[in-house]
């Protein structure tokens, strides 16, 4: 089978460099939640405290939060006080938490492909990239089902044969897999573990 660098030729290292870029950027994926539910916290936060006010600047104070016992809690407590510094400790571990959730990536769903050109970005989600690498491994004599599971960068490969015995099956496998990943050029490199279950006496 051809693989992509056959197709393309090598490329000049600064372009591979920026087609790698643009593929990493591409398929990272987003966290989407943790944003949505900010956004939320603080448009909620936003709008009552515009109606409290614009309801106050009217002569009607909606009084939706108790400003003035907040108001009065404030001008009697200290900074030292327990209560500020829980409160402060608090808000610092949410915000911490926020933080890390935000550059934390999450779990994607593609599997970027190198294409060694920034203009043509190609990806292959996990559900194809574990059909093809069940399929190299049932091309090896001696196999009889296959069972992929993809977790990040490493493939592991649960092979099951009628055979009571083979020692060499396990590494025919993980050379068919590497085979089939050179072919498919994935972005990042990954690490196989392959699993053989043999017949029982």
């Amino acid at each position: 089978m051809t693989t992509v660098e056959e197709v393309l030729g090598r490329p000049d290292q600064g372009v591979d460099r920026r087609a790698k870029r643009v593929a990493v950027h591409t398929f990272r994926p987003r966290r989407s939640w943790p944003a949505v539910i900010t956004g939320l916290v603080i448009l909620v936060v936003a709008v009552v405290a515009a109606a409290e006010v614009i309801s106050a600047l009217a002569g009607s104070p909606l009084r939706l939060i108790p400003v003035g016992a907040a108001t009065g809690y404030a001008g009697a407590t200290t900074w030292s006080a327990p209560s500020v510094q829980i409160a402060s400790a608090v808000l610092a571990l949410i915000g911490l938490a926020l933080i890390v959730a935000a550059l934390t990536p999450g779990h994607g769903h593609w599997t970027a492909l190198r294409t060694d050109d920034p203009a043509l970005v190609v990806g292959l989600t996990r559900p194809a990239l574990r059909r093809a690498v069940a399929a190299a491994a049932h091309e090896v004599s001696g196999v009889d089902s296959v069972n992929v599971a993809v977790r990040g960068n490493r493939l592991r490969v649960h092979v099951r044969t009628g055979m009571r015995e083979a020692a060499g099956l396990p590494a025919e496998v993980t050379a068919a897999v590497e085979r089939r990943l050179e072919e498919l050029a994935p972005l990042r490199s990954m690490r196989i573990a392959t699993h053989v279950r043999y017949a029982e006496v």
